[in-house]
């Protein structure tokens, strides 16, 4: 009894360790004591190469393993080899994989110059440790898997530039001629600008053209209409969409570069002449026009744009003509300017209008300057002046006039003094601005000294101003002729017949001092009489 208990304890404890180690296996590998097999495989749709291999190529194959079972894989290895032309061999220690784990690695892969064009076949080579549905251990598990590679060829397109003139805002025709080495099907090529920020050129209508098949050696053409929207190298993409020989679908892009000129044709003001113009005058003015474009300009005219204060005399429209790249033209135009003109320089608009190759119309604005020339004129008159004698004062007025075309600022007069005469008051006086055709009065006090000479003799006077748009200084001196009276002259030109005051209180002073004299002598005369009387009669009375 004690046997067939031990016996039957040594079965349980043995079927305890066995599946007891099972179970412990299962935990320790993240197994399932049931579920899918452990299945690592090639997931195709992850796998791939990361360019289109010619012959000679090398370029990078990623593989990507999958564990699609529910049970971990161990000990994963990856292995590629070469095969035929391709060559790869490249192993991978993988390790452990858990249920339905994605696992990456890459390589370098190198196509040999010899290959052939198409499909080529890479293994990989998959060996695992596993687990069955039940979770037993599977060892040394080994899968080979074909990848297609496939092999390219190049069409080898040389292309080359026609020697088209291009230009700014113009519509020009580019062509592109071309051949291929190798031979290509279904050719479609489009022409793309390089930049998208700042595009220097269009292509005007379809930027795609069909080729078709091309042979070997075999060329054809291309042409696109281009604007160039710069002036300068403008770069083009050529995208070449084709089938290889066998059958392969290729692109391949091809630069393309062009040199925009500046636009046809372009005119500068090389020099404007004239006769500087005065106010009220007629005046000639001829402007030097040159073509500094690259191209001739057709119908060429040239119109000046007279606004107040100057009207154009005939028509102020010149037409020119042709004018050749770099070629110089004149064009002159005659205007009257208005006698209210202010003296200064006036910006005058300058069209021109011309027609470029194309036949396309283009209008160009231009400035040009005219100064007009003015200078003041200040003249001096003698308004009035009392009469005036050697010793006598009196009062004299200026009359100031502005004849020229130009007004001056901060205009003083000053009358200076002589050996003639004295200056009473005021010696400087301010006018300030003086404008064309203005005129001003001043008036002075002046003492002839009284051994000036009869006759006439010149007021001294002195102009100070600055001229309009000017810091200059400028001073003239000018002398105005007075008529100085004799003293029998003057006592003639008197309404009364009388002097002049001081004449006459010195002439009254005399005359009192007469008259007190004979007063005097007159009294003392009629004194003595009287005291003579006044003796006879006491003489008498004596008696």
């Amino acid at each position: 009894m004690d046997k067939k208990r031990n016996l039957k304890g040594l079965v349980l404890m043995t079927l305890f360790a066995l599946f007891g180690a099972n179970a412990y296996a299962a935990i320790s590998t993240g197994t399932t004591p049931s579920g899918s097999p452990t299945n690592v495989v090639l997931d195709y749709d992850l796998t791939h190469v990361d360019a289109n291999l010619r012959p000679g190529d090398t370029g990078v194959i990623q593989v990507v393993i999958k564990n699609e079972g529910s049970q971990a894989a161990e000990n994963v290895v990856v292995t590629v080899p070469d095969v035929g032309s391709i060559s790869v061999n490249k192993k991978w220690d993988v390790g452990h994989m858990d249920p339905y784990e994605t696992k990456t690695v890459s390589s370098t892969m190198t196509i040999s110059k010899d290959a052939s064009i198409g499909l080529h076949n890479v293994q990989v080579r998959i060996g695992y440790y596993g687990y069955d549905s039940e979770g037993k251990l599977q060892n040394d598990q080994e899968s080979v898997w074909e990848f297609p590679v496939r092999v390219y060829v190049s069409a080898n397109f040389q292309i080359t530039v026609g020697n088209g003139s291009f230009s700014k805002d113009l519509v020009s025709k580019l062509v592109i001629s071309g051949t291929t080495q190798d031979g290509a099907k279904s050719v479609s090529a489009t022409l793309v600008p390089v930049s998208n920020a700042s595009i220097c050129a269009s292509v005007v209508g379809s930027s795609k053209s069909f080729v078709g098949d091309v042979a070997s050696g075999q060329g054809f053409t291309l042409e696109y209409d281009v604007k160039p929207n710069l002036v300068g190298v403008c770069s083009f993409n050529l995208l070449l969409d084709y089938s290889d020989v066998s059958g392969n679908t290729m692109k391949e892009t091809l630069p393309v570069s062009i040199d925009s000129e500046r636009n046809d044709v372009d005119f500068k003001v090389i020099d404007v002449s004239y006769s500087a113009p005065s106010p009220g005058t007629e005046s000639n003015v001829t402007v030097t026009l040159e073509n500094v474009g690259s191209a001739e300009a057709r119908d060429v005219s040239a119109t000046l744009q007279l606004t107040n204060p100057f009207t154009p005399i005939g028509s102020s429209e010149r037409f020119i003509g042709a004018v050749g790249d770099h070629e110089q033209k004149d064009a002159s135009f005659r205007f009257l300017v208005d006698s209210k003109a202010g003296v200064k320089a006036y910006e005058i608009p300058l069209s021109i209008d011309f027609f470029d190759a194309a036949g396309a119309k283009h209008t160009l604005q231009k400035t040009i300057g005219i100064a007009l020339d003015g200078r003041p004129e200040l003249q001096l008159f003698l308004q009035r002046a009392d009469a005036l004698t050697p010793g006598n004062s009196g009062r004299v007025t200026v009359r100031l006039v502005n004849k020229g075309f130009a007004g001056v600022n901060f205009l003083s007069i000053k009358l200076l003094p002589t050996n003639d005469y004295d200056v009473t008051a005021p010696t400087d006086a301010y006018v300030g601005d003086l404008d064309s055709d203005a005129t001003a009065t001043q008036d002075y006090e002046i003492t002839l000294k009284k051994n000036a000479t009869a006759g006439t003799l010149p007021l001294k006077l002195e102009l100070r101003y600055k001229e309009a748009n000017s810091k200059a200084d400028h001073v003239e001196a000018v002398d105005l002729p007075i008529n100085v009276l004799s003293a029998g002259d003057y006592a003639a030109k008197q309404p009364t017949g009388s002097m002049s005051l001081p004449i006459l209180i010195s002439e009254a002073l005399i005359a009192l001092v007469v008259v007190y004299l004979v007063i005097s002598i007159a009294s003392k005369a009629i004194g003595g009489r009287t005291n003579g009387a006044r003796s006879s009669l006491s003489e008498k009375e004596g008696a």
